[in-house]
């Protein structure tokens, strides 16, 4: 049963007792055990959250997401040093060569775009011109295979507008978010340096290693934008079916499993792949069709 995703979008009192966050809105209260949550978004900003809380989601290993006036994720608050042995994932981790470097992102990029092309099928286009990248990607992606793909695969995909701008940015850039808070989550509790990147490196990004961990993600939530017809103005219900996007179905060695927990196995396998000195080791998504354990 995957864990869930805490939207709150409009005035709430946060509180815990007992195990449990309690929220509270328009004399009702309900109350839901940290145990089984996966990521707190906080889009409202008449949401108040008491200290005890906070202090209990870190200790649970729980991320929980800051929006701005214009409703967009523009924050995450992590547990610090939520693993046992973090210390030693960290000295691994700042350990890997360049070269085992090069190879796991190779992997990511070739992951990422057998993903688009996989959304391209689901959606009823023509593959070929963007999969066709995947075989090109050499270690380190030195020729931008990964950029080439993603411009091909969105003039594709996007029928209105782009990436960036028109009626789908919006919704992309969000599910983009919520995504990004979850597996930040996952590689905080798994006692990795967020900020020490495969390739990602910037010295102004605290989650460079998030943000290569992602990317064959992505194309899941480009999935559902698409699916769902989730074009336009974000509404209430346009988020919450992005905010589900860690309960939707992915294939990972050869099973299928939620999201969420293909995310916490990725990061595992990395895990393995460093202490083996084996990029091969490194287990990352496929899409499929959207559906749920729900839906089976």
């Amino acid at each position: 049963m995957p864990k869930r995703t805490i939207c709150i979008q409009s005035p709430t009192k946060l509180s815990a007792c007992d195990s449990a966050l309690i929220i509270a809105q328009e004399g009702r209260q309900v109350r839901v055990p940290f145990e089984d949550i996966w990521v707190v978004i906080l889009e409202t900003h008449q949401a108040q959250i008491t200290t005890a809380a906070l202090s209990q989601l870190a200790d649970s290993g729980i991320g929980v997401m800051l929006c701005g006036d214009d409703h967009m994720p523009n924050g995450l608050f992590l547990p610090l040093g939520a693993h046992s042995r973090h210390a030693d994932i960290v000295e691994n981790q700042l350990a890997i060569s360049k070269p085992m470097q090069k190879r796991l992102w190779q992997q990511i990029v070739k992951a990422k775009i057998e993903n688009q092309a996989d959304v391209l099928e689901l959606c009823g286009i023509d593959s070929l011109s963007v999969r066709h990248y995947a075989a090109e990607v050499k270690s380190g992606d030195p020729d931008n295979r990964e950029g080439a793909a993603a411009a091909a695969y969105f003039k594709k995909l996007i029928r209105e507008g782009n990436r960036r701008v028109g009626p789908y940015a919006a919704p992309l850039n969000y599910g983009y978010n919520v995504l990004r808070a979850g597996v930040a989550r996952a590689a905080v509790a798994g006692g990795w340096l967020v900020s020490r990147g495969l390739n990602h490196h910037s010295e102004q990004n605290a989650f460079n290693l998030v943000d290569d961990l992602i990317e064959p993600y992505r194309p899941l939530v480009d999935l559902i934008v698409m699916e769902k017809n989730l074009m336009g103005e974000l509404t209430h219900e346009k988020k919450l079916v992005l905010a589900s996007v860690f309960e939707r179905l992915v294939r990972l060695d050869g099973k299928l499993v939620t999201s969420q927990t293909a995310i916490e196995i990725t990061l595992d396998s990395l895990k393995t792949s460093v202490y083996d000195t084996d990029y091969t080791e490194l287990l990352l998504p496929s899409i499929v069709r959207l559906q749920t354990f729900a839906d089976e």
